[in-house]
């Protein structure tokens, strides 16, 4: 077709050939027909015949007329709507051209190529496992000059949703909703992955009332290393505030520590916001409720709804401990303990969905077998290789390897805990415990007097870190501990002398001896010279 036989038109249909929605010959079959039959036709009513015979959804068409017809197709996936705007960027309802199956995009400003790649190790994790209750992150790309990040679609209405529109939830149906997120979180911690960022809003309720844990990964990509990270500065900021209802408090006091058992606080909150149709701290400012996550008790949900039994109120008070520790040791051990407040699964409000084990109380969750792994017990995680994944277990460390999360032998009080792992040295990030002078065993230092208090013994338990001590920058280093003394060429030193002590302090008053007999050497010379002149 000419473009001349466009008429009003013609900008409206060299803006759709440039977005790449429809190839240009059905276009041109399409558009002919259309102005065969309304020759004096404008844009906008080409585009609602466009909407009526299915060729633009009305998402696009609008898109196109406002001039916006970049940024519609994002590598393969075609955006068909717009499903809302998170603090990230904009999320699109989309179809694949490689499997016709329909995704949420979420589409964030273009940084680096390399960020993309450590995204994608996210990717692969997830294609290790599959549950219910978790929508895996399954791909990432660049094209136009943004990123984009996708995930399957899911229907439903979010956790937020339901309590903004039904007030707070009966107790069983508040805890089968916890129960599931929380086998999805075990399933997902066994392949060394967290959230990060769980709260009422990423948690969807499908029609089967099955929970599903949505914007999985993000968290993930919010804790690289400055940098690398996928998400920009602003972007970050804004996603941890839109998040500071349901944050853990040592996610506040450092963006980047974002656990499992961070999940296990969020996941608290959330269950407290089902059972009493509030978050714990409704008011003020920012930082108040920064604060207030880290200082602060919430109102006890019992206050707030006296029906939640008592035992289920020990459980929520437990999920949000303040320290890591004061939680349960997995979320496998966190299910056990909501499950006898389930009841019975017929009487759940909206049912219980048919892949929920109900196990009698006491009982280990049983969780759906791996690909190409044995069912029965969960293994541990395999040891880390991504170091940008800092994934931590109460009472962990930087560098010490993490157990599987939730999967710990939980031995009964009074059995002694089993040996710890041995740990793989790293450096030390920011506010990580600095080992002192006395955990890298140093001598004494220079000057020491006699009879002061010897070096402490390095902390039991740990191990020496590889880094440079004082004595391996001397000539002669002190031989290691254990190890033959070697002949040293200096003269060897008294017993009771310090290690760290040389003859530097007689040379030094030896010279200044020398300099003042020099002195007076000269001035005897000058009054002699200057005597044998006047005579």
């Amino acid at each position: 077709m000419v473009t001349s036989d466009l008429g009003a038109c013609e900008w409206f249909v060299w803006d759709l050939r440039r977005s790449g929605l429809i190839d240009r010959g059905p276009l041109d079959q399409i558009v002919g027909e259309f102005l065969k039959r309304n020759p004096r036709a404008e844009a906008p009513a080409l585009a609602e015949y466009l909407v009526e015979q299915g060729t633009l959804t009305v998402f696009q068409a609008e898109r196109i007329l406002n001039g916006k017809s970049q940024g519609l197709v994002l590598g393969p996936y075609v955006l068909l709507d717009a499903i809302g705007s998170g603090s990230m960027g904009q999320v699109y309802k989309a179809s694949s051209k490689n499997d016709n199956q329909l995704y949420a995009v979420k589409v964030l400003p273009r940084r680096s190529m390399w960020n993309v790649r450590l995204a994608r190790r996210q990717v692969r994790s997830f294609g290790n496992f599959a549950h219910p209750a978790v929508v895996p992150f399954v791909d990432v790309g660049t094209a136009g000059g943004l990123h984009y990040l996708s995930w399957p679609l899911v229907e439903g209405n979010t956790l937020e949703a339901i309590v903004q529109h039904q007030g707070k939830l009966p107790a069983n149906q508040a805890v089968l909703y916890a129960v599931q997120v929380a086998q999805g979180l075990t399933v997902a911690q066994q392949n060394n992955l967290f959230h990060g960022l769980l709260k009422p809003s990423n948690i969807m309720i499908g029609s089967d009332n099955q929970a599903r844990i949505l914007d999985f990964g993000i968290g993930s990509l919010l804790v690289e290393n400055e940098g690398e990270s996928l998400v920009d500065t602003m972007s970050t900021a804004n996603t941890l505030t839109s998040g500071l209802d349901c944050a853990s408090p040592e996610s506040i006091m450092e963006p980047t520590n974002r656990t499992p058992t961070g999940d296990q606080y969020s996941l608290g909150c959330v269950l407290y916001f089902c059972l009493t149709g509030r978050v714990p701290f409704p008011e003020g400012s920012a930082v108040e409720k920064m604060m207030a996550h880290q200082t602060k008790e919430p109102v006890p949900v019992r206050e707030l709804s006296p029906e939640v039994p008592e035992g289920l109120a020990t459980v929520l008070k437990r999920l949000m401990a303040k320290t890591p520790e004061g939680r349960f040791n997995g979320c496998d051990e966190l299910v056990e303990a909501l499950q006898p407040f389930l009841g019975d699964p017929n009487l759940v409000p909206g049912g219980v969905p048919a892949g929920l084990n109900a196990r009698p109380s006491g009982s280990r969750p049983a969780m759906q077998a791996l690909p190409g792994r044995s069912s029965g017990n969960m293994p541990g995680l395999p040891p880390r290789s991504n170091s940008g994944s800092r994934l931590q277990t109460p009472g962990s460390k930087v560098g010490t390897p993490a157990p599987a999360p939730g999967l710990s032998s939980r031995s009964n009080p009074g059995t002694p805990a089993p040996a710890p792992n041995v740990r793989t040295p790293q450096p030390p990030r920011s506010g990580a415990n600095i080992p002192n002078r006395a955990s890298f065993q140093l001598p004494a230092v220079e000057g020491t007097p006699a009879g002061s208090k010897p070096k402490l013994p390095a902390a039991p338990g740990r191990s020496t870190p590889n880094l440079p001590t004082r004595a391996a920058t001397n000539a002669n280093p002190a031989p290691a501990k254990g190890a033959p003394a070697k002949p040293a060429p200096a003269p060897p030193l008294d017993d009771d002398e310090p290690a760290w002590a040389d003859e530097a302090p007689e040379r030094r008053t030896f010279g200044t001896v020398g300099l003042v007999a020099a002195a007076l050497l000269l001035m005897v010379a000058v009054y002699f010279g200057a005597t044998l002149l006047m005579k």
